[in-house]
């Protein structure tokens, strides 16, 4: 039996001041304490039904957002891309990518792929529009 996954993993980290990262990790994970990393120079907060996390390091003072294994983007929080957006209102950023890759365990039919999406200032989750060309006639050499 193969197994999927799926992970997920923000282009960039994004410049975060503790007040500001409290206000994600609480519109992820509610009123969940988040787990402390690296000594007490990070906290890690990962929502239980989407798999998506939030890494803080409180030294740079800034937000890493990714999902292992079997993260859903359905199942995230709707407080959480707005919390989102508006950060990066904040920090003058229109969007932040997110890249996605859909793997599994055995080579099968349709087995492997993956994509991007953004998250906007609005907390909008945005994905790209793939237009496949329309076959071109043949053209006949002179």
């Amino acid at each position: 039996m193969p197994d999927y996954f799926t992970d997920i993993t923000a282009q960039d980290a994004v410049k975060c001041p503790p007040e500001d990262a409290d206000v994600l990790i609480r519109a992820l994970i509610g009123d969940e304490k988040p787990d402390e990393i690296e000594g007490s120079h990070g906290l890690r907060a990962t929502h239980s039904d989407s798999l998506l996390s939030i890494e803080y390091d409180r030294r740079a003072a800034e937000i890493y957002i990714f999902g292992l294994d079997h993260a859903d983007l359905d199942q995230i929080p709707e407080a959480f891309p707005r919390a989102l957006g508006a950060l990066l209102r904040k920090q003058g950023k229109e969007h932040l990518e997110f890249g996605y890759a859909n793997t599994c365990s055995k080579h099968c039919p349709d087995s492997h792929g993956g994509g991007r999406f953004r998250i906007d200032t609005c907390g909008r989750i945005i994905e790209p529009k793939i237009v496949w060309p329309r076959p071109s006639k043949p053209r006949r050499k002179p």
